[in-house]
């Protein structure tokens, strides 16, 4: 039997290594080729492969790289992707490289005759549903999609995700990824730390796990029933805590090292999910648990330790005092929260804290702070038609009926019933018309492209769009609207590329 072709962007990252790892096992079964930056890093992780996979030395940007990696490939799996918190100052560099990115890869698939072969594995992330703190913490695939406001990243991911939906291939899944651990060390360092609140949900994944599910996805058994869906990826339900918990779990307990009214509110992302076992019963990948990853972090942390204190014979880790001093000196930093509050930029601190008066309200004290893990009760919220029938049973007065409930209107006069694939006309709330398929409107959260697009106006999109306002009254009561200027978006990137999704 021939071995089947696969390309991996992304796999100098955290998941891509993971990945390589895998298929390194698997060579019987698979070809791999991978495209990487040409950096001196890179090519020291890659050394130990060389002559055993192919390597395009390239990068995201680059059209004619991409296009050799997909060239005859039975499986792309795009990993691959500038990161947080890299995109928040970066929007344009985010949004084509993330979404041009696949816009590239999807047109290449197009033009090389392979839309029937081709299996197209598309790496999203939690981060394109945002801010799902209580009492909304439980999510699943098909809930409204709402980047949380200066998210470029989530953006440039909801816009490639939406393209790869609807490119017309017969093979795509989208996988979105959930905080992964092990997290990077690095990103203590930078101010998005500052962004992430204390009582945030998370259901976490491990890099193992991920790599598993990589290498997976491309075997025999994967059923056909598979393609064509989004999935949400977690490793377990016993990796669901908050950041706090979470933190304390590995050993630190952020009241000794942060102040309550450094770190925000809100405007994050993260969820517990309703159905991340989907996925493991498609393709079992699960091979941790939660305790086993605690252990191997605190082993590394340990090692790092040893291996300073060889170098240098009079390091001494740091002191509670010292971290804490680090934390606020990184919050501090341009894009963090004390830098919003030293500036009293009141259009930040809105977007953090849900308004000034909140933040002002946040006690001193931790004695008066609330910390908690969300009610473990699962809840969920409406998708505006009826999930109980089959979806060969869905037709044309289901689709107009979930148009209705997102505040559009469905402008097509027919559909075949069961028929997800044919697109069909809507028109928004906001006289914005597109094309969709009933499979992109029923199933995935996406709805109008242009108001994914247009700035971030989330009050006035909740108070037209009852299936939106799901994932906003219930954080935002009582809160007068506003609207963030977004600086790069979708279209631009489209218009710029000459590419359509």
């Amino acid at each position: 039997m021939s071995k089947k072709l696969v390309f991996l962007t992304g796999a100098t990252g955290t998941m891509g290594m993971e990945s390589l790892k895998k298929f390194m096992e698997n060579q019987d079964k698979f070809t791999l080729r991978v495209l990487a930056r040409p950096s001196e890093a890179n090519k020291a992780k890659l050394a130990p492969y060389q002559d055993k996979i192919e390597i395009i030395w390239g990068d995201l940007n680059e059209p004619e790289a991409l296009h050799e990696g997909v060239k005859g490939a039975d499986y792309v799996l795009h990993v691959g992707a500038i990161l947080s918190p890299i995109c928040d100052g970066k929007p344009e560099l985010a949004m084509y490289t993330n979404y041009g990115s696949t816009l590239y890869m999807l047109d290449s698939i197009r033009k090389l005759g392979q839309t029937e072969t081709t299996h197209f594995v598309y790496i999203g992330t939690l981060a394109e549903t945002g801010d799902r703190r209580a009492p909304i913490h439980w999510g699943r695939v098909g809930d409204p999609l709402k980047p949380s406001v200066y998210d470029y990243y989530a953006i440039s991911k909801c816009c490639a995700e939406r393209a790869v939906i609807e490119s017309g291939l017969k093979y795509w899944v989208s996988i979105r990824q959930s905080g992964m651990l092990p997290s990077s060390t690095v990103g203590r360092y930078y101010p998005i730390i500052s962004h992430n609140p204390f009582n945030n949900p998370w259901e976490w994944s491990t890099a193992k796990d991920s790599g598993n599910l990589m290498c997976n996805v491309c075997k025999d058994e994967v059923p056909e029933e598979f393609w064509g869906k989004c999935y949400n990826l977690s490793s377990g339900a016993s990796f669901r805590s908050t950041t706090y918990s979470h933190n304390l779990f590995l050993g630190s307990d952020q009241r000794e090292t942060y102040e309550p009214k450094w770190v925000a509110l809100g405007n994050f992302h993260g969820q517990f999910y309703l159905d991340a076992d989907k996925l493991e019963e498609m393709v079992p990948f699960r091979c941790q648990s939660y305790a086993e990853v605690r252990d191997e972090a605190l082993k590394g942390y340990m090692a790092m330790a040893k291996a300073a204190a060889a170098k240098d014979p009079n390091y001494k880790p740091m002191t509670k005092a010292e971290t804490k001093a680090l934390n606020k000196e990184v919050c501090s930093k341009e894009d963090g929260v004390l830098q919003f509050v030293r500036d009293w930029d009141e259009e930040r601190i809105k977007v953090w804290f849900d308004s000034v008066e909140k933040y002002k309200a946040l006690p001193e004290d931790w004695k008066d702070y609330p910390l908690y893990v969300p009610c473990a009760a699962p809840t969920k919220l409406d998708h505006g038609f009826d999930e109980s029938k089959p979806v060969s049973e869905l037709g044309y007065e289901d689709l107009k009926q979930a148009a209705e409930f997102r505040g559009g209107k469905l402008l097509s006069t027919e559909m075949t019933t069961g028929d997800m694939k044919t697109k069909k006309k809507f028109r928004c709330a906001f006289g914005h018309e597109f094309e969709a398929t009933p499979n992109l409107v029923f199933f995935t959260g996406h709805w109008c492209p242009d108001c994914m697009c247009d700035d971030w106006n989330y009050g006035a999109q909740a108070q037209v769009n009852p299936f939106f306002n799901q994932v906003w009254e219930p954080l935002h009561k009582g809160e007068d609207p506003y609207s963030v200027k977004m600086e790069c978006d979708g279209r631009k990137v489209e218009e710029k590329l000459g590419l359509k999704p």
